[in-house]
């Protein structure tokens, strides 16, 4: 059993100081990320049982293999890119037809990226596809989107895509929160239009929210979003589990580098998200998920030996007991045992997100 702490990301899109109450320091800049995981993107610092690094990483323990999950704080004080993960081929066969001296790589790793967030306060999110009709409703109040409605009237999205991406202007831009108004679209879902207009106003990537659905979470609830399902979160903290990868294919309302067709190839039409109606307490397990998760406010719960384990303490108190050692958590930091580890209980004062890999 190790103790770690999370490796900041500072992302543009991260709220200013927004994980300081796990980072354990302010920045004046945004922190829009901690990572609790192996992934060479941001390998967790080990610290001692007072919290204090010892200056090695989790890697230097444990490989992919033996730590399969990587778990995240996030914060996110604007809409993130539209975007998708790889299922396990595609990511596998891009990664190994990948020149590594490319400056702009597609993939970070050949892993699927598969992952659920669980809000830690109201949190909002495009995930999976909105129903064509109602797309469609909003793309007729924009400018120049024609061929893409006519595409998307035969159900090719595929095609709808790269369409509405040459179709956008400053102009077909602004006008989004008026045309899902128009289409009748409830004063939460227009807000949401008004920010990425407001905040991409030159982004191609901002002509696609029409086609995503608009969610909702509440403290608690939690959405699954396989690899293959397009989305984009707008805005809340939340604790994200997933596969230990960093493959993330972007569509637009970013920066960084886009791959229209390489999105394309990575999407899965017959997936969907998975809205969970959780509360504190519950178990949270998707279908076909590579992991569960239980955010447990109070109690002792036994942690069995014989999968990847990972307490993260958001917020109060909780110990973690097992023959190995016995170990106070502090907020934003983090008990990990691997398989091979024997049982554990956790007792917790306050909240401690549990998550387990169901893989052996």
């Amino acid at each position: 059993m190790l103790i770690v702490r999370g490796a900041v990301k500072d992302y543009d899109w991260g709220v200013v100081d927004g994980l300081q109450k796990w980072s354990g320091e302010a920045t004046g800049g945004p922190q829009a990320e901690l990572w609790f995981g192996v992934h060479p993107g941001g390998p967790s610092p080990l610290v001692d049982y007072r919290g204090e690094p010892t200056g090695e990483h989790l890697a230097d323990h444990f490989d992919i293999d033996a730590i399969p999950l990587l778990v995240k704080l996030l914060a996110a004080a604007r809409p993130l890119s539209v975007q998708v993960h790889p299922p396990a081929a595609v990511a596998a066969a891009g990664w190994a037809a990948q020149d590594a001296s490319d400056p702009r790589p597609v993939f970070s790793d050949p892993f699927e990226k598969t992952e659920m967030l669980v809000a830690l306060g109201d949190f909002e999110a495009f995930a999976g596809w909105r129903p064509l009709h109602q797309a469609i409703d909003i793309l007729l109040g924009l400018p120049g989107t024609a061929p893409a409605v006519s595409a998307l009237e035969s159900g090719d999205i595929a095609s709808a895509i790269p369409l509405l991406l040459g179709a956008s202007t400053p102009a077909a831009v602004r006008g989004l929160p008026d045309a899902a108004r128009s289409a009748g679209l409830p004063a939460p879902e227009v807000a949401a239009y008004e920010t990425v207009a407001q905040m991409y106003p030159d982004d191609a990537g901002a002509m696609l929210s029409p086609m995503l659905a608009y969610l909702t979470l509440s403290v608690g609830q939690a959405v699954y979003l396989p690899a293959g399902v397009p989305h984009s979160y707008i805005r809340g903290t939340g604790v994200e589990v997933m596969t230990s990868s960093d493959n993330v294919i972007r569509l637009g309302l970013t920066h960084k580098p886009v791959f229209v067709d390489r999105a394309l190839e990575a999407l899965v039409d017959d997936l969907e998200p998975q809205f969970m109606d959780t509360v504190y307490g519950e178990l949270i397990w998707p279908v076909n998920s590579p992991f569960v998760v239980r955010m447990l406010e109070s109690g002792i719960e036994r942690i069995p030996a014989g999968a990847y384990r990972i307490l993260l303490l958001i917020d109060g108190s909780a110990r973690v007991v097992s023959d190995l050692a016995e170990i106070a958590l502090r907020p934003g930091i983090a008990a990990v045992l691997s398989s091979d580890d024997p049982d554990a209980f956790v007792e917790a004062d306050g909240l401690v997100a549990v998550v387990q890999s169901t893989e052996r």
